[in-house]
């Protein structure tokens, strides 16, 4: 039985090497047939690689290499021709009389050749990207997974001579033509012309020589586009001979606007005034990091830096911004400046800025921008300092916090925000006014002089901030406590005709504490109504209502009020503000207007006097307006009505 045993595991083991034997046969078989594939199985192999997922026609005259025994050959196609894919339509991709190239014989087999050596003569190359971003040179017309690290070409030598390239790139209006040559003395050189955005342009080209160089060492190049639409340089090295996905550049820019720059970069950039910028960029298969950048953007002068990240799809921004000074109209071209306008002729002056904040094209970003401006320019008078901040957009979200605005007199606080994710824009505001001067914030003169604190809590739908707000619920609170009133418009408010025409004789800047000031409105559907409107001084009271309508900015309010003292002649006409936001207008008991009524012309003064006289006789007047005359008013309960309006 032992003997059985041992016969079986001899021939066991006889079989084992044999098939280890036929195995290590196979394999050197296979390597001898790697080492002298024939020409003829590359030319399947190359013809296959070169038709791609699009189909196209390829077409090729030979195919020689210049041994016969070699892992690593020098191949050579002569007489290649690949048509352009259909949805370009006719024409050829490229032609070119002759190709050589070192590669890796297996690297050829799997389709992934990654030649080091190659040489070229006699190449026509028409690069085409179409209006939606599909480029002919791309076959699936898709990205590379975010985040793939980039081999590059790999190259060590290359020589390009009698050669020469289109480029027609719908998508950036960019069309170019001109020669290509690569060679040991001058390096790579492209040179075109053609037209950018329907304006004259030249692109140039230009790296250092690839002659026995180590294809993963850095490679110097610089590139130019002029053109009166865009003048753009970028001077840097590639991490890798002609590897575009990762290099680091200086990058400067001049153009009529931002959005001329857009068309290259595709950042979704928009229309501004002229620019002037520079910047250190490093770009990593799909990433940009910019640093350094620094320029102007009309007069607005700023600064920065930013990540510019692919992930998943999506765009993931991480920058910051500093401005020394920034002009928001800056940041619209000439044409959006036209329109606008064209769009206060037609309406009048606005208070409530027309901002666009449909931003959903850029549905696919996220990130965080920390902003600061220290001077804010405006070619109208205005009352806004400086601003400063941080945006964040995360899915179709846009929330701006650590809102400070400064303003000539004290400063704004809060946050904004805007909700993209379904419908219209939804825009909403949390804000909170501290330490303001009244007379900076509506330009009073010294008629009342008062610090005013507030809080604006409004939200509503629209694709800008005006059409938003014309729709808006919510509060707008401004309050005051303590500050002092001049005495004639103190004894006015109380509709008080001989305390108001005593002061007039007397000491006409004679002035009275003001005890509070309360206008908090209510909004819905984009009308605001009076909850309460109130002025407590030491000699009058006076109470508010009517509505401001936030669809055209318009007012419609009256005061009526009641003196705290004796009063031997009321004034029967109450006091009316009317008129815009932007120009309201304020008639003072029929003393004409507000900044008229310390000097009121006689006149004036007469045709009050017969009202108020015919109204204590008993003439015109109606037995609620004699009541209401009669009734001295209650001191309002200031710290409750302020404290309600602010929560």
């Amino acid at each position: 039985m032992a003997d059985m045993d041992g016969q079986t595991s001899f021939f066991a083991t006889k079989r084992v090497r044999n098939i280890v034997a036929v195995i290590v046969a196979i394999l050197v078989l296979i390597l001898l047939f790697l080492g002298a594939v024939p020409a003829s199985l590359m030319r399947t192999a190359i013809s296959n690689e070169l038709r791609g997922a699009s189909d196209r026609d390829v077409d090729i005259g030979a195919v020689t290499r210049d041994s016969f025994f070699s892992y690593s050959p020098v191949i050579t196609v002569h007489d290649l021709r690949v048509a352009q894919p259909d949805w370009v339509g006719e024409g050829d991709f490229l032609k070119l009389q002759k190709i050589s190239a070192r590669v890796s014989i297996l690297d050829v087999i799997l389709g992934d050749a990654r030649p080091d050596r190659v040489s070229i003569d006699g190449l026509d190359i028409a690069l085409v990207r179409n209006e939606e971003g599909r480029a002919n040179w791309n076959d699936d017309g898709s990205d590379d997974d975010d985040g793939q690290k980039s081999r590059g070409p790999g190259l060590t030598d290359l020589d390009i001579v009698n050669s020469h390239f289109s480029f027609t790139d719908r998508k950036r209006e960019l069309t170019v033509d001109g020669p290509v040559s690569v060679n040991s003395e001058d390096g790579l050189r492209a040179e075109a012309s053609g037209t950018f955005l329907k304006t004259k342009a030249r692109l140039v080209f230009t790296g250092g020589a690839i002659t026995g160089i180590d294809p993963e060492a850095d490679y110097p190049f610089e590139m130019s586009l002029q053109s009166p639409a865009l003048k753009l340089t970028a001077n840097g090295k590639m991490q890798g001979v002609l590897n575009t996905d990762r290099f680091t550049a200086t990058l400067s820019a001049q153009a009529p606007t931002l959005k001329n720059l857009d068309k290259v970069i595709e950042a979704g950039l928009f229309g501004t005034q002229p620019i002037d910028l520079r910047a250190n960029v490093r770009h990593k298969d799909k990433d940009w990091f910019i640093r350094k950048l620094s320029g102007s953007i009309g007069r607005s002068k700023l600064s920065g830096q930013a990540d510019v990240l692919k992930r998943e799809g999506r765009t993931k921004i991480d920058a910051k911004i500093d401005a020394a000074a920034l002009d928001f109209d800056d940041l619209a071209d000439d044409a959006g400046l036209a329109k606008a306008a064209a769009l206060t002729r037609r309406i009048g002056p606005r208070v409530i800025p027309n901002t666009r904040i449909n931003l959903s094209k850029m549905g696919a970003t996220d990130g965080q921008i920390d902003f600061t401006v220290d001077r804010l320019l405006s070619r109208r008078e205005t009352v806004f300092r400086s601003l400063k901040g941080q945006l964040a957009m995360d899915h179709r979200v846009i929330k701006i916090t650590k809102l400070v605005v400064g303003l000539k007199s004290g400063q704004m606080t809060g946050s904004l925000q805007v909700d993209h994710r379904s419908g219209a824009p939804k825009f909403s505001t949390d804000l909170t006014l501290k330490g303001a001067s009244l007379a900076d914030l509506i330009g009073n003169g010294d008629i009342v002089t008062a610090t005013m604190r507030g809080r604006v809590k409004l939200s509503g739908s629209g694709d800008t901030i005006r059409a938003a707000l014309e729709k808006a619920d919510g509060k707008a609170a401004m309050v005051a406590s303590g500050g002092s009133v001049r005495a004639t418009v103190a004894h006015v408010l109380g509709q008080n005709l001989s305390g108001a025409v005593e002061e007039i004789i007397d000491d006409p800047k004679a002035r009275v504490p003001l005890r509070c000031l309360v206008a908090n409105f209510k909004a819905k559907n984009g009308v605001l109504t009076p909850s309460p409107l109130a002025v407590d001084t030491a000699t009058s009271i006076g109470r508010g209502e009517g509505r401001i309508n936030l669809d055209g900015e318009k007012i419609s309010l009256t005061l009526r009020g009641g003196t705290k003292g004796k009063s031997a002649l009321h004034i029967v006409d109450p006091i009316r503000i009317s008129g815009t936001l932007n120009a309201p207008e304020v008639s003072v008991a029929g003393l004409g207007k507000a900044e008229d009524a310390e000097k009121p012309s006689l006149g004036d003064v007469l045709k009050v006097a017969t009202k108020s006289i015919g109204s204590a006789l008993g003439i015109g007047s109606s037995k609620k307006q004699d009541e209401a005359f009669i009734q001295k008013p209650k001191s309002l309960d200031c710290a409750a009505v302020v404290a309600a309006a602010m929560r």
